[in-house]
């Protein structure tokens, strides 16, 4: 079977955790690293993060997680179409971009939802919110 071609800008669906199966990734942009290969930055759209940081405890979004293909190819379903438009993952790509030129920052290689299991647990561990 053929390796799908990925491209920013894309929409698709994913194996979604229980309750979000409107989620979609939103393919935002491509890099092709020395050591990693191609590295996808993607928004991962209309979940329900927990993040006790946030006013009700909840993050609709996560604006930008850089990817393998690996971790694509496990994910995703069906294209869906057309990403939105919004520019917001640029922030926290800015910020992953200097921390992995600085060899802070790596990529994932799990799946998607396991991705978001991940980043709840990390939110939880930093503590509870301070009044």
């Amino acid at each position: 079977m053929p390796k799908p071609d990925y491209v920013a800008g894309q929409s698709w669906t994913y194996r979604t955790r229980p309750g979000e199966e409107a989620s979609r990734v939103a393919i935002r942009h491509i890099d092709h690293e020395p050591e990693d290969g191609e590295v996808f930055h993607v928004s991962i759209l209309d979940v329900k993060l927990r993040n006790h940081r946030l006013p009700g405890g909840m993050q609709r979004a996560m604006n930008h997680a850089a990817v393998s293909r690996a971790t694509l190819d496990a994910s995703l379903l069906a294209l869906a179409g057309e990403a939105d438009a919004d520019e917001s993952w640029r922030d926290g790509y800015a910020v992953w971009r200097q921390a992995y030129d600085n060899g802070d920052a790596g990529i994932f290689e799990i799946p998607v939802s396991e991705i978001l299991g991940y980043i709840e647990m990390v939110v939880a561990a930093s503590g509870e919110a301070r009044q």
